[in-house]
């Protein structure tokens, strides 16, 4: 069975070579995106003039099948933005905890400086990895990509995993990326603004 797309997220997201997760503060919001894109790709969600609208189709990965559930039942639509930047935690734990329960990865808890909780990824198998950052590069550079693989080509740059797609190659496939932006969904454009917005926030309290 082909992993979920907010899996392939998480997993392209992992440095092997240092053993520990990138992206530290707005991981999660590229899996949101991820989430929304891949509920779009089958036919649950729907563009109403730039707010996601749930359509009549059943999911059963339960990942999904929440994001679903809150843009069901939300008093009135929001825009995609809105649905990117919303519950970017619980989407990190329930992505990380599902590749827990899938033995993909393990994790452990332990304390940086005795003092500060954190938590140490560690992937079983290496080549997984190896294997999504192989799918990026041959979207990336032309190559036929499906649905699938130009959303997560797509996510990585817009979501920053520069250990997958660097900031020199988004400047040089800039018309490629493009592209395959606009074949993934309005979830894209959105993740750009939350990021944008995340990064300023840093800056001005920094």
């Amino acid at each position: 069975m082909e992993m979920p797309l907010t899996s392939q997220v998480y997993l392209l997201a992992y440095n092997t070579d240092k053993g520990k997760l990138t992206c530290n503060g707005y991981l999660g919001y590229v899996l949101r995106a991820a989430a929304l894109t891949e509920l779009c790709h089958l036919g649950a969600l729907s563009d109403a003039d730039g707010k996601p609208r749930a359509t009549n189709t059943k999911v059963t990965d339960p990942v999904l099948a929440e994001v679903l559930h809150e843009i069901a039942s939300a008093a009135k639509p929001k825009k995609w933005s809105w649905w990117v930047h919303r519950g970017q935690t619980p989407m990190f734990r329930a992505v990380q905890q599902r590749l827990v329960d899938d033995r993909v990865i393990s994790t452990e808890r332990y304390r940086i400086l005795g003092i500060f909780p954190a938590t140490r990824v560690k992937i079983h198998e290496h080549r997984t990895v190896a294997r999504l950052r192989s799918t990026v590069s041959h979207a990336l550079h032309g190559g036929t990509a499906d649905p699938v693989d130009a959303a997560l080509t797509a996510l990585a740059a817009t979501g920053e995993i520069r250990i997958a797609i660097s900031r020199a190659q988004v400047r040089q496939q800039a018309k490629r990326l493009e592209s395959l932006t606009r074949q993934a969904g309005p979830a894209l454009p959105a993740l750009r603004k939350v990021i944008r917005d995340h990064h300023a926030a840093n800056e001005s309290t920094g």
